[in-house]
């Protein structure tokens, strides 16, 4: 049985080293060597409903539903109350 490849990074901003098995070109390693993710907003229907329906206590119930997605590799960061 073959073992599984070890590959090796550094944090670029915080400088720790970390171990994983996802190689160099897979979009979360990439992130990770980029130094972060680039968060991209999503409103959903719901909270845009809320925000046209009971403006202006509906903006913050609009805040609540957003999906926060990484643009580079779409990893979810925060669902949403609706997610």
């Amino acid at each position: 049985m073959p073992q599984p490849r070890v590959y090796h990074y550094q944090n670029p901003t915080t400088g720790d080293h970390l171990a994983s098995l996802l190689p160099p070109d897979h979009p979360e390693m990439m992130c990770l060597q980029q130094g972060g993710h680039i968060p991209q907003s999503k409103f959903g229907f719901l909270g845009i409903l809320a925000a046209i329906v009971w403006f202006p206590l509906g903006i913050g119930l609009c805040l609540l539903d957003r999906r926060v997605q990484c643009k580079r590799c779409g990893v979810v960061m925060d669902e949403g109350i609706c997610g």
